[in-house]
């Protein structure tokens, strides 16, 4: 198909390619054989008499035409040296299809799982490729000398939804990540087959399958499923492999069945595209055994052990941090923690005053807040009809920052964010009145940071992930007991100095936790290849 496109001419779009395909120029030979005879390039296009007085003794004067057969001599060329991103940096993301049949037999299929969407909060746990029939799985913190001489060594790099997320994440985490020599992401040619949604939805618009215990698997669960196999559920740690084995051998099938839909409504009679598919386990590198994945966690786990050494040179002892997670109205329940240490007392409190009566009993060394404590610039007050709205916007820096890091948060004024807002702000004032240090936490942020579940995903693990961290917790808790421990933690990470402030000085910062390098899959990381030979 790559031989009958045009489209990477300048000056030739869909509309002008079909032109010629109707007129007969069917492929590069047509075209450069009709320059090269006299044809106006413009004639080309047109379906009456072509005119052949352009050219004088083989001298092609045109400079169109000159140019037309330059970029089919470079076309010819980067073919022949397989140099398939020469015609895919020319080519619209959507069109990439009709290189298919040249390029895929060579290509490395790639997905990757993650903790997260962010780049800065999130690390790397599965990273799955097929090449030419072999399936290759590399789990957290295996080296990764072999995928990298994988991708050097492949004519293309094929994903879905890598142009945005697989490869500028293994950019951000792997210095050594070779740049792929072409990349084909399979996202926007299947929006170009008028199929839409996620890989998985996308496989089934096609009528491809997955085995049934994984339908309920997304890349939502792929997290969970990580921090069950971290936390001790081997069974987890099978499924997540399983799933990151369908996820890169469905690329194969999806740009199969893609390529025939759309070759067949450019060109009919076009030619077909039959891929193979992996066997139904590794069959090269095979990823690490369960039993090493744990030893590898137990030794870089982050915990408060490795914070205690700078209360120790400070307060001589563990300090005590009150950890609240504030609702908007007194109606609702508010968790309230007091910890030191490992040891954790919890309530749900509801009215102001019991907060701040339970808070000063405690004689913390710092209380750490979920809520907004600081209003946007230029705004005096929360309310959407006060005189200062019209300066000032309802989002802080410290919001705009979570953003960027693909770190969800919602606006300090939002309009059901304001009470919350007004509320934290009168709870801080009266506590720094008393001289007690406050501080603004956001616990969906931390987690994210620290790699805890959110509550959103999965309770319980919110709970084993803290008590990994070293917290004692007895007895049944609320989310928002389990919210206002974490709170309490990035407390922790704020009196060890092990935090960062976001924010701006006028607005006030939101405190988030550093996140622990041991955690980072990193080049340099330790521990060697699995040769045993086994399969998981």
């Amino acid at each position: 198909m790559i031989q009958k496109t045009f489209r990477h001419i300048r000056g030739i779009g869909e509309v002008r390619e079909r032109l010629l395909w109707k007129n007969g120029t069917h492929t590069w030979g047509d075209m450069e054989s009709a320059l090269r005879e006299g044809i106006d390039p413009r004639d080309l296009l047109r379906s009456n008499e072509r005119q052949t007085d352009i050219f004088r003794d083989g001298y092609v004067s045109s400079s169109l035409a000159q140019e037309w057969l330059d970029v089919i001599q470079k076309s010819k060329q980067a073919l022949d040296k397989a140099n398939y991103d020469f015609f895919l940096s020319r080519l619209p993301a959507e069109e990439h299809w009709r290189l298919f049949p040249e390029c895929l037999g060579h290509a490395l299929y790639l997905d990757i799982e993650t903790t997260g969407l962010s780049k800065e909060a999130n690390y790397v746990t599965v990273i799955g490729a097929l090449f030419q029939g072999e399936l290759y799985q590399w789990v957290w913190p295996e080296p990764l000398d072999e995928l990298w001489e994988l991708i050097d060594n492949s004519s293309a790099v094929v994903t879905f939804n890598g142009r945005r997320f697989d490869i500028p994440f293994l950019r951000a985490h792997f210095e050594r990540c070779p740049d792929p020599k072409a990349h084909i992401d399979l996202l926007y040619v299947l929006r170009k087959a008028g199929i839409r949604g996620g890989q998985k939805a996308s496989e089934e618009q096609l009528g491809l399958s997955r085995p049934e215990n994984l339908e309920g698997v997304d890349g939502g669960q792929a997290v969970v499923l990580w921090s069950k196999a971290l936390y001790g559920d081997e069974s987890a740690y099978h499924e997540l492999l399983l799933y990151n084995r369908y996820d890169v051998e469905m690329l194969a099938q999806l740009a199969q069945h893609v390529y025939q839909r759309l070759a067949d409504e450019a060109m009919p009679m076009n030619e077909s595209l039959v891929l193979g598919r992996a066997g139904g386990k590794c069959t090269n590198h095979c990823p690490a055994s369960f039993s090493r994945l744990r030893k590898d966690w137990h030794e870089r786990q982050p915990g408060s052990n490795r914070l205690y050494p700078a209360f120790d040179s400070t307060f001589r002892r563990w300090p005590v941090v009150v950890g609240i997670d504030l609702r908007g109205k007194p109606k609702n329940p508010t968790g309230w923690v007091r910890c030191e240490g490992s040891l954790v007392e919890s309530h749900v409190l509801y009215h102001d005053e019991e907060i701040l009566e339970a808070t000063i009993a405690a004689k913390p060394d710092l209380v750490s807040i979920d809520a907004p404590l600081f209003l946007p610039r230029g705004r005096q007050t929360v309310s959407d009809d006060s005189p200062c709205r019209e300066a000032g916007g309802i989002v802080r820096n410290a919001e705009r920052i979570l953003w960027s890091r693909h770190i969800p948060v919602y606006p300090a004024l939002i309009r059901h964010m304001q009470g919350l807002t007004q509320r934290g702000i009168e709870l801080a004032a009266k506590l720094r009145e008393r001289n007690i240090p406050v501080i603004e936490s956001y616990p969906g942020a931390a987690q994210d940071i620290l790699n805890i579940p959110r509550k959103g995903l999965d309770q319980n693990l919110l709970r084993k992930g803290l008590e990994q961290f070293g917290f004692e917790i007895s007895g049944e808790m609320t989310h928002d007991e389990l919210d206002a421990v974490t709170s309490a933690l990035v407390g922790y990470f704020y009196l060890a100095d092990d935090y960062e402030g976001i924010g701006a000085e006028d607005e006030g910062y939101m405190i988030v936790p550093k996140a622990p390098a041991s955690m980072r899959w990193a080049d340099e990381c330790i521990g060697a290849p699995n040769t045993s030979g086994e399969s998981v």
